[in-house]
């Protein structure tokens, strides 16, 4: 049996996921302080909220979404009182920021996340989120990307 404080935060993730996942202040706000978030392929981990917040920040500022042809659509997802996992996929346009200049469009289907989420009295206070591709390419790039989003997010946050 799920907790209210739990079934509340899944009702809003699922929603944040395939509605809003640009509004970075109302994710950020069902995090607790001392998150952990760990990116796969690479293994990249952020610790805590100022390290997850430039993570985010840095991943965010890289790419764009349109409702129309670059859609984050849900295709699974399940939970527990401790954990919600949501299985989806999106496109995105990328901004060159991150990727040494390159302009990238990825459709709604190459890629394919698998995000768990840890609750804990209605807060999320640890991620596990897997990307994989239908594309070599993209596939070959990922650990790439994660781990120069990684040292981009860390720079920020050794600036403060």
């Amino acid at each position: 049996m799920i907790s209210d404080d739990n079934q509340a935060l899944v009702k809003n993730m699922l929603e944040i996921v395939a509605n809003d996942s640009e509004n970075l202040e109302r994710t950020m706000s069902y995090l607790t302080d001392d998150c952990v978030w760990v990116m796969e392929p690479g293994g990249t981990e952020y610790q805590g909220f100022e390290q997850l917040k430039a993570f985010v920040d840095v991943a965010m500022s890289g790419r764009t979404h349109d409702k129309s042809e670059h859609k984050i659509e849900i295709y699974n997802w399940f939970a527990n009182d401790e954990n919600l996992c949501i299985e989806y996929t999106h496109g995105a346009l990328s901004t060159g920021k991150y990727t040494f200049g390159l302009r990238l469009k990825l459709k709604t289907g190459v890629s394919r996340y698998c995000i768990t989420y840890h609750m804990r009295e209605g807060k999320i206070d640890r991620v596990h989120e897997y990307i994989c591709s239908t594309s070599r390419l993209y596939s070959c790039l990922m650990p790439i990307i994660l781990n120069r989003l990684h040292k981009l997010a860390m720079k920020k946050v050794a600036k403060g």
